[in-house]
C-alpha cells in the first residue's frame, strides 16, 4: 500500500474528529524509518507529505529490485564457496579414514605380541615374585601359598 493510500484510509476511518496534526502523526509512525526520517522535518501539509512519500517509496521499491538482483550473484559466490568447502571437508575425512586405518593396523600388530606373554594366575601355585623372577625370587618376597616356598625352605635346612 502507497503511503498517499494509508493516509486517505487513516482520514476516512477518523472522520471529521480527528485534527491533522494528530493524524500526521499517526500516519508518519505507520511509515517505514527512510521514509520518516525524510518528512519529520518538512513542513509541508498531510497532502503534500503524501506526495512525497509516495515519490520515495517508489525510488527506495525500485532500489529494492536491484539489490535483489545484485544479492542473486553474491548468493550464488557465497553458495560456490560452501562447495569448495564440502569437497574439501570431505577429502580430509578420507584423508583421515586412510591414516585411522593404517595405525589401527600398525596397533593391532603390536599390540598382538603381548599376548602371548603368560598372564600371572592370582589362584595358581606359584606366589607373583616367583612367577614374575622364578628362581631369582628373593625368599623375603615369596608369599604364601607358593609351591616353591616350600621346597626353598627344605633345600635351606
Amino acid at each position: 500500500m502507497k503511503p498517499s493510500q494509508l493516509l486517505s484510509k487513516m482520514k476516512s476511518l477518523g472522520g471529521t474528529n480527528i485534527t491533522d496534526k494528530v493524524l500526521r502523526t499517526l500516519w508518519l509512525g505507520k511509515m517505514p524509518e527512510s521514509i520518516k526520517n525524510i518528512l519529520v522535518v518538512s513542513n509541508e501539509n498531510l497532502d503534500n507529505l503524501s506526495i512525497m512519500a509516495d515519490k520515495i517509496f517508489e525510488m527506495n521499491s525500485t532500489t529494492e529490485i536491484y539489490s535483489a538482483a545484485a544479492d542473486n550473484s553474491v548468493m550464488n559466490t557465497v553458495l560456490d564457496k560452501i562447495s569448495n568447502l564440502e569437497k574439501q571437508i570431505s577429502e580430509l575425512n578420507v584423508h583421515r579414514q586412510s591414516r585411522s586405518k593404517y595405525r589401527h593396523s600398525r596397533f593391532n600388530r603390536s599390540n598382538s605380541r603381548s599376548h602371548s606373554r603368560k598372564k600371572y594366575n592370582p589362584n595358581g601355585s606359584y606366589c607373583y615374585y616367583h612367577f614374575k623372577f622364578g628362581d631369582k625370587c628373593y625368599p623375603d618376597k615369596c608369599k604364601s601359598p607358593c609351591s616353591l616356598e616350600a621346597s626353598e625352605n627344605s633345600d635351606q635346612q
